[in-house]
């Protein structure tokens, strides 16, 4: 049965006291002790303050930048990163180091993950919970956050192959290959409308720039950020990234009928595919 509340303010939770109420509804408890390929990247990250690329621009860096959440992946360690005190993984000076590398020196001063997987999987996420009555409208982003992890097997009952989807491209959503340094206020903020303003383009970047040639989206600095855009869509290696469109349209939701499944797995498949193949010919470095 699904679990309709949460057992005390999300705030007040500490990462022990959630994880021994995910023990209820998760056998993920674990023996012996073994280092992980992530556990010793972090170490590497920690001693040495870079990552090589070469041989990790499909990792999921959240637990390498946050040691603390070691061991996780998918949709939980998304979850997790955005509901504890984490370091930020697009613009932390380990990332930046990253970007500098292999971007070269003049890179801008603000950051941007290409692809954001927490759009659909939240629009898919209030869909389910409407049906199993487990809803809440007006919950604060955490407290939202947790409740869909505690009831992840509920939620994604008879939706396997999709979560399956959810847990590769929550990976990818947070590794180099979907990371790019872009200028200050491009990703907006709550004043100026940019990539991520929601109603406008919901994070998609198709859709952003699509925003970018329509003066009356009043996207900050319209015309100087589609110029830049344009500039490096070629060094990025992002075009094909910024043509693939939204599963649907954003004014819609998921509905409770699933005839937005097949889009949504095909826009899933795509979005991990463009990020796989990225920078299978090399880094925007190499790029002359």
């Amino acid at each position: 049965m699904a679990d309709k509340s949460i057992p005390l303010s999300f705030a007040a939770m500490t990462k022990e006291q959630l994880d021994a109420e995910l023990r209820k509804y998760d056998d993920y408890n674990k023996t012996g002790r073994v280092y992980s390929a992530d556990e010793v990247a972090a170490l590497f990250v920690k001693k040495f303050g870079i990552l090589d690329m070469r041989y990790n621009k499909l990792t999921n860096l959240i637990p390498i930048i946050n040691p603390d959440l070691s061991g996780e992946s998918g949709i939980r360690a998304a979850i997790l990163y955005r509901i504890y005190p984490s370091t930020e993984i697009d613009s932390c000076e380990t990332v930046r180091k990253l970007y500098r590398h292999y971007y070269g020196n003049d890179i801008p001063e603000s950051a941007d993950t290409i692809f954001n997987a927490f759009t659909p999987f939240l629009d898919f996420c209030r869909s389910r919970e409407m049906e199993l009555g487990i809803y809440k409208k007006g919950r604060s982003k955490n407290d939202e956050l947790a409740l869909i992890l505690l009831n992840l097997k509920y939620i994604f009952y008879g939706y396997g192959d999709l979560k399956a989807l959810f847990d590769r491209f929550f990976d990818l959503m947070y590794s180099f290959s979907n990371l790019m340094p872009v200028p200050k206020y491009f990703n907006g903020s709550a004043y100026k409308n940019g990539k991520g303003t929601w109603g406008l383009n919901n994070d998609y970047p198709s859709l952003y720039y699509k925003n970018l040639e329509d003066e009356d989206s009043k996207i900050y600095k319209s015309k100087e950020m589609k110029q830049w855009l344009d500039e490096v869509m070629n060094k990025y290696k992002i075009m094909e990234m910024y043509e693939l469109d939204p599963p649907y349209p954003i004014s819609e939701y998921y509905g409770h009928d699933d005839k937005k499944l097949n889009n949504l797995v095909s826009y899933i498949e795509k979005a991990i595919k463009l990020i796989e193949n990225r920078f299978k010919q090399g880094f925007p470095i190499d790029t002359v």
